[in-house]
């Protein structure tokens, strides 16, 4: 009898993978070349700085991330942050504060990542999200529409850059519109095709050569703006001086990077069939993004388009990132100055195509369906992203969801009675507001007992004035702990009973509220004997509450 046993290899590198992650590496490369120069455009930094990040961030991110698919990339969501934090910040000193923003992006996701906070990433509720990046999509096609039609608008804000454009539409450009306009026709054409892969480069790079043969001189080129030397990236020193101002930015990069990549790794498993760590994803982003910052790039993070992309190619293994790399290193390396030839309006078409693609209708739709309190969070989210800069939009929105939250966490109390139906059963039914006198009557609470809800669990706790002699079991099974400001309910409610000559019993009392009661003083106030633990037998303990309950009023009032 024979046996095999599977050793795991180091890095998960299994040559058996090359004849599928080669090819789709090099799928990938060629797909990143229009990414990394249309993304760097959107930060207004020098496509060089796109193209370092490739090179340096996403083949070693794609190397020690948790996901084995997750392609780390440029995102328009980190782009769009990366350009309202260098705004202020002149040429000379641009280089390095970009390199700076990078690493600190790079060393709070490390820091997320090394405490295991991976998880908290999903108390950024769907609403936050969606408003947000459907808000960073509006931006980036608004803020396009100059390049596209060869219009420089004097205003900073996209929406009135694009107003003052409707108003000023007779002085566009024929040449550059016509351009842009035929490039997001040949991407259209071209996502039809079995081309559909490659479509965007293809597009920009028909464009250019139609600019070219053409000699139309009125259509700007990237060489225009910026001077491409095609090399790889010498490391270098970043500017400490611009970290205070650069804090707030790489903590709302950090959190929108790791989030997408969050999407990745709980939407996109593994090989072996099992989901990634989400805080190691997290790690695996911060060295990337130290790594690409000390390089001279800009700030990486998990992309779901560029994973898509690469599922679809057929890659196998995170082995596809690493070599899509160094394919692009070698783009890079013999072809890397052609890039001053790319028209700058085909890169706005590009960008135009890829912020109507971020638009998720259908998460929109979700939102809205869900009530009054995901729209207001969405919308306000959305609205914020288009008028104040993007990291800021993005912490407000969440700051604004999860007061929300609380809010409708605290409103949704539910105090329900329970009764013994004429078959033995039970029922519940909607607590009565005042007491009866003289009987039993039993309670259970739904909604999430924090201390604002504890707050309205008063309010809706049935009143003890009206009844002589009323005895409440308040059932408490599910809850693992209380807050101060419950026991305080609960001290408040019991006294309330008391001075009508009733009580309350507590049944299904956890052992850790128990200690709780104990140690606030709350169990010598109600007394040992009216309080009843859980067991794992459903309602035992409320029966016994019950019946000790009917016995005391039994016996004749003192």
């Amino acid at each position: 009898m024979s046996t095999t046993t599977s050793k795991r290899r180091p890095l998960d590198f299994d040559a058996r993978n090359l004849k599928n992650d080669l090819p789709a590496a090099l799928t990938m490369a060629l797909v990143s070349v229009p990414d990394a120069i249309a993304s760097a455009i959107l930060a207004g930094v020098n496509p060089v700085f796109g193209m370092n990040a490739m090179m340096i961030g996403m083949p070693i991110a794609g190397l020690l991330t948790s996901s084995q698919f997750m392609n780390v990339n440029l995102t328009a969501a980190m782009m769009l942050i990366t350009a309202n934090a260098l705004a202020g910040i002149g040429s000379d000193a641009l280089a390095g504060a970009m390199m700076m923003l990078a690493i600190l992006t790079g060393a709070f996701m490390l820091v997320m990542g090394l405490l295991k906070l991976g998880r908290l990433t999903r108390f950024v509720s769907n609403a936050v999200m969606t408003g947000f990046f459907t808000g960073i999509a509006i931006t980036i096609i608004l803020g396009q529409l100059g390049g596209l039609f060869g219009y420089a608008s004097s205003y900073d804000n996209n929406v009135a850059a694009v107003l003052d454009l409707l108003r000023n539409w007779r002085d566009v450009d024929p040449q550059t519109t016509a351009i842009g306009l035929l490039t997001i026709l040949f991407i259209v054409v071209l996502a039809r095709s079995k081309l559909r892969a490659f479509s965007l480069v293809i597009a920009m790079l028909a464009a250019s050569i139609l600019v070219a043969v053409l000699g139309w001189t009125d259509v700007h080129l990237v060489g225009d703006s910026y001077a491409i030397a095609g090399q790889f990236p010498l490391p270098a020193l970043p500017d400490f001086s611009a970290i205070p101002v650069l804090l707030v930015p790489a903590l709302a990069m950090a959190v929108v990077g790791g989030i997408q990549g969050a999407g990745v790794s709980q939407g996109v498993p593994n090989p072996d069939g099992r989901y990634p760590d989400v805080s190691r994803d997290f790690i695996g982003q911060g060295i990337g993004n130290v790594a690409s910052g000390l390089f001279q790039g800009l700030p990486v993070g998990g992309s779901l388009g560029g994973t898509a992309v690469s599922l679809k190619a057929g890659a196998k293994s995170r082995w596809v990132n690493v070599f899509a790399g160094l394919i692009f290193i070698a783009l890079v390396l013999l072809f890397g100055p052609q890039v001053e030839k790319v028209a700058e309006p085909a890169i706005a078409a590009v960008l135009v195509m890829a912020g109507i693609e971020i638009i998720r209708r259908d998460r929109i739709r979700t939102v809205w369906v869900m009530g009054w309190a995901p729209r207001v969070v969405m919308l306000l989210t959305l609205a914020l992203t288009l008028f104040v800069p993007a990291q800021w939009a993005i912490l407000i929105g969440v700051v604004v969801s999860v007061a929300l939250h609380i809010y409708a966490s605290a409103m949704e109390v539910r105090v329900v009675e329970l009764r013994l139906t004429d078959d033995g059963g039970l029922e519940e039914q909607l607590a009565v507001a005042d007491l009866p006198g003289d009987a039993v009557t039993v309670l259970t609470v739904y909604g999430n007992m924090f201390f604002a809800a504890a707050s309205n669990l008063e309010d809706r706790l049935p009143k003890p004035q009206a009844g002589q002699r009323a005895v409440v079991v308040l059932r408490m099974r599910g809850l693992d702990s209380i807050g101060s400001t419950y026991v305080t309910v609960l001290d408040r409610y019991s006294k309330g009973l008391q001075a009508q000559g009733g009580k309350l019993l507590l049944a299904e009392v956890s052992v850790g509220v128990l200690e709780q009661l104990e140690r606030t003083g709350m169990l010598n106030q109600l007394g040992e004997e009216n309080v009843y633990l859980e067991t794992p037998r459903v309602y035992f303990a409320t029966r016994q509450a019950i019946r000790a309950a009917e016995n005391w009023l039994s016996r004749p009032a003192a």
